[in-house]
């Protein structure tokens, strides 16, 4: 069984220049410029949590892959096991957590950090947008 889903290209080696969550509209949006200075919008909807570590000034994403949910509980299974009792991510138990992920649809966004920010983005959706 392969755990990858999918990789999205346009994100490998991109500064993150600003993200937020709108906890009310269920989106996070993440904006990046590449070496090149393009810039590139990453826009999650059906968000129903992330979580992101080592968050510096100066983040630069490897990339990003939607990875599958039995992959998301094996990968981060010590965290689940610390927080689900905090109600992160939004759930009582990893049972009732793992159901609201697939009555939802909600898929596994892993991104990889270069430098810094790196984490999970668990939404419904994902576009990339070049602007």
């Amino acid at each position: 069984m392969s755990t990858l889903i999918c990789s999205f290209d346009g994100l490998h080696d991109n500064r993150v220049l600003r993200y937020y969550a709108d906890f009310e509209a269920h989106i996070l949006h993440m904006d990046t410029q590449t070496e090149a200075g393009e810039k590139v919008s990453v826009h999650f909807t059906g968000l129903l949590a992330h979580w992101f570590e080592n968050v510096v000034q100066d983040n630069i994403l490897f990339g990003m892959d939607e990875i599958s949910v039995d992959a998301f509980f094996e990968q981060y299974k010590d965290l689940l096991g610390g927080a689900i009792s905090y109600g992160f991510p939004a759930c009582c138990s990893i049972e009732e957590l793992r159901e609201r992920m697939d009555r939802e649809h909600i898929r596994v966004f892993v991104i990889d950090s270069s430098l810094g920010l790196c984490g999970f983005v668990l939404a419904q959706e994902v576009e990339l947008q070049c602007l």
